[in-house]
C-alpha cells in the first residue's frame, strides 16, 4: 500500500509541474513581447522587466526545489532559485528606491543573468542525477547567459537592448511553453484492452 500511495503522490507532483513551467514560459513571453513592442521603452523599464523575470523564475525554482528535495539537482535548484529570487528582488528594490545608477543596475543585472544562466547550465550538464539529458534546459540557460552578455555589450555600444532582450525573452517563453506542453504535461494513459 505504501508503494502505491507514494507512486500516486509522485504522479500528482509531476502532473502539476508542467503548469508551473507553463507559468514561467508565459511570463517570459509576455515580458519579451512588452520589450519588443515598446519601441521607446525606457532603459529602466528594460532592467525592471528582466529583473522581474529572474525574480519570478528564481522563486518558482526555489519552491520547486523545496518541494522536490529528493529529485536530482534539487540542491542546485534551490541555490539557483535563491540567486534569482534574492538577486532579482534586491535589484528591483534598489532600482525602485533609486539607490543604483542605471549603469550600476545594468552591471548588476548582467552579472545576475550570467550567474543564473551558468548555474542552470551546470545543473543541466553535471547535476541531473539519473535523469535523461534535457536540451531545453541547455538552450534556455545559454540564452539567459547570452542575455547577460548583451546587457554588458549594450553599455559599451549603441545597441537596441530593448528589442534584443525582448526577442530572447520571447524565444525563451515559447521554448519553455512548448517544453511544458509537449514534454512535461502528463498524457492520459490509454486503457489496455484484451484482444
Amino acid at each position: 500500500m505504501t508503494k502505491v500511495s507514494s507512486n500516486k503522490a509522485a504522479a500528482a507532483k509531476s502532473s502539476n509541474a508542467w503548469l508551473w513551467t507553463l507559468v514561467r514560459g508565459a511570463i517570459a513571453l509576455i515580458l519579451g513581447i512588452y520589450l519588443m513592442v515598446g519601441a521607446r521603452t525606457a532603459p529602466i523599464a528594460i532592467a525592471y522587466a528582466l529583473a522581474i523575470y529572474v525574480t519570478v523564475s528564481g522563486a518558482l525554482q526555489t519552491f520547486s526545489g523545496l518541494f522536490n528535495r529528493d529529485a536530482p539537482g534539487s540542491t542546485t535548484d534551490r541555490i539557483r532559485g535563491l540567486v534569482g529570487l534574492v538577486g532579482g528582488l534586491a535589484l528591483l528594490l534598489l532600482a525602485f528606491f533609486n539607490v543604483l545608477s542605471l549603469e550600476l543596475a545594468y552591471t548588476f543585472l548582467a552579472v545576475l543573468l550570467i550567474i543564473f544562466g551558468l548555474l542552470g547550465l551546470f545543473e543541466a550538464f553535471f547535476d541531473r542525477g539519473g535523469a535523461r539529458f534535457q536540451w531545453m534546459a541547455v538552450l534556455v540557460n545559454a540564452l539567459l547567459a547570452a542575455l547577460g552578455g548583451l546587457v554588458f555589450y549594450s553599455r559599451a555600444r549603441e545597441f537596441d537592448l530593448s528589442l534584443w532582450s525582448g526577442v530572447i525573452l520571447a524565444v525563451i517563453g515559447v521554448a519553455v511553453i512548448a517544453y511544458a506542453y509537449l514534454v512535461q504535461k502528463p498524457r492520459p494513459s490509454t486503457p489496455v484492452t484484451s484482444v
